[in-house]
């Protein structure tokens, strides 16, 4: 049962990041990160009943897969997915149900893969189990991209699509086109979404361009 009512939460979580095939680069002494090393994230929350008032009870475990790496001529592939579940969800409020990346509005941060451009906030949020897979590729010419004077001043294109599955959920999917780069600031996308096959209102989203929110942060 999902209710947000005043109440108290003891909650503890751990996390880990292992990149099991990372290769490094030393130069004038530094030591480098080569990229397009796949890496594996694992998680763990639980919430601890009557310790200091505490009134959840539950945990949840997840694991998830990133991976990021060239295809081509400077082509890009990013893409991640991630699965988990509620291992116990005998006392479970709203805040610490499992929440997904969505966006409602003409305006948006762009996080890469793993977020979704058209699904609404909280409307599938779970205590239950759950998968996401995400994809972006960027290409090096497309359509835009393929006139020289727009490819100097860094405009890029790229797809993407995002999948989300809960019990609740069945199978929700969105995918679009993207022109990145542009006055190298700005981002904008096209996507529509289905729900188990049927289609859903499409949406056009503007943001800040990925390059710079790789720089400034997520």
């Amino acid at each position: 049962m999902a209710w947000i009512g005043r109440h108290q939460a003891m909650i503890g979580s751990v996390g880990a990041e292992v990149r099991p095939w990372q290769q490094y680069r030393i130069r004038n002494g530094r030591k480098y990160r080569v990229e397009g090393s796949p890496w594996f994230v694992f998680g763990y929350r639980k919430g601890f009943e009557g310790f200091l008032g505490s009134d959840v009870d539950y945990e949840v475990a997840e694991v998830g897969y990133r991976h990021s790496f060239r295809v081509g001529y400077r082509g890009r592939l990013e893409y991640r997915m991630d699965a988990g579940a509620f291992l116990n969800a005998r006392s479970v409020y709203f805040p610490d149900y499992k929440h997904f990346p969505g966006n409602r509005t003409f305006l948006m941060v762009f996080n890469g893969p793993g977020s979704f451009r058209l699904l609404d906030y909280y409307r599938y949020s779970t205590m239950e189990k759950f998968f996401t897979a995400t994809a972006d590729y960027y290409f090096r010419k497309f359509l835009l991209s393929r006139i020289p004077k727009l490819r100097l001043f860094g405009v890029r294109e790229n797809v993407f699509g995002a999948y989300l599955t809960t019990p609740y959920a069945g199978n929700y999917f969105e995918a679009g086109y993207g022109i990145d780069g542009i006055l190298r600031v700005f981002r904008i996308e096209g996507a529509a979404g289905f729900q188990n096959g049927k289609r859903l209102p499409a949406g056009v989203r503007i943001g800040i361009a990925a390059s710079l929110t790789r720089v400034f942060g997520d």
